[in-house]
């Protein structure tokens, strides 16, 4: 057993005649252990402001980018920032969250497009639920969050055929923030995800995948069968490294699926 161990059960055996201060100390060390894994949705400090400047400077955004799962367009904005000749297809499911979209983001002219519904594994009519009091936790999985809820019925389109009808063989960059039905949308594209039409993918992953089922293990097939390699986003590094059954813990959240070519532009050395 490594020594940190045996300090760690030494320390646990004094702090049992402190059970308060033992609870306030355990409740700080997986505080800390979130902030090291990077449990973060700010997307200015959590890597992904850093992800789209390396792609930006290597002039690696310069085709269509798509934003799946938009709601307001925060995450395209930057991206505009940091690449203002981009073109970026957004897809926002839900209704009134779109029309917040659209207010934020109809100025950009030919630069966004902005698409009033889902992309799925299948073309058609779905249910959704939708939180009004924090529409960014819309999903289509029920019973994870205890909060005011309605049940909307919203319309998803294929990635393969979206693109079909707009003749995209290629983009450089797919983010997906989807609450769970990031499997869905990537099965959507079929034959289309490839690491030469597609070398960059960023998706979540979290508590609701065990609602879903699909887990990280998971993700790392699909990828890496697709000869992907995949690893965690931190804030100026990813960390590719070979799937591990004690990442399975669904804290997320953000993972990236690069190509061969352009994941050691992503892979700088760090502590992680």
């Amino acid at each position: 057993m490594p020594r940190i161990f045996y300090t760690a059960r030494r320390l646990n055996s004094i702090l049992r005649g402190f059970p308060k201060l033992a609870q306030k100390l355990d409740s700080i060390c997986v505080e800390y252990h979130h902030i090291q894994e990077n449990f973060s949705c700010d997307i200015n400090t959590n890597g992904e402001r850093w992800l789209l400047q390396t792609l930006a400077g290597r002039n690696l955004l310069q085709n269509n980018i798509f934003d799946v799962g938009a709601n307001h367009g925060d995450w395209t904005a930057l991206a505009l920032k940091e690449n203002p000749a981009a073109k970026i297809h957004c897809f926002e499911i839900c209704p009134p969250t779109f029309q917040k979209l659209f207010a934020h983001l109809a100025d950009k002219g030919e630069n966004v497009v902005l698409n009033p519904f889902g992309l799925s594994d299948m073309s058609g009519e779905v249910k959704i639920n939708y939180y009004p009091d924090g529409d960014f936790l819309s999903t289509l999985f029920g019973g994870l969050y205890d909060r005011k809820v309605e049940a909307l019925n919203v319309r998803v389109m294929r990635g393969k055929d979206y693109c079909s009808s707009l003749n995209i063989k290629k983009m450089d960059f797919l983010k997906l923030d989807v609450e769970g039905a990031e499997h869905l949308v990537l099965w959507g594209f079929d034959d289309l995800l490839t690491p030469t039409s597609v070398p960059v993918v960023q998706f979540e992953y979290g508590m609701v995948n065990i609602l879903t089922k699909f887990l990280l293990r998971d993700f790392y097939q699909f990828f890496e069968g697709r000869g992907y390699q995949v690893g965690k986003l931190f804030p100026e590094s990813v960390r590719f490294r070979p799937y591990r059954f004690e990442d399975e813990d669904f804290h997320g959240l953000n993972y990236v699926a690069a190509s061969p070519q352009i994941a050691p532009l992503l892979a700088k050395k760090n502590i992680h």
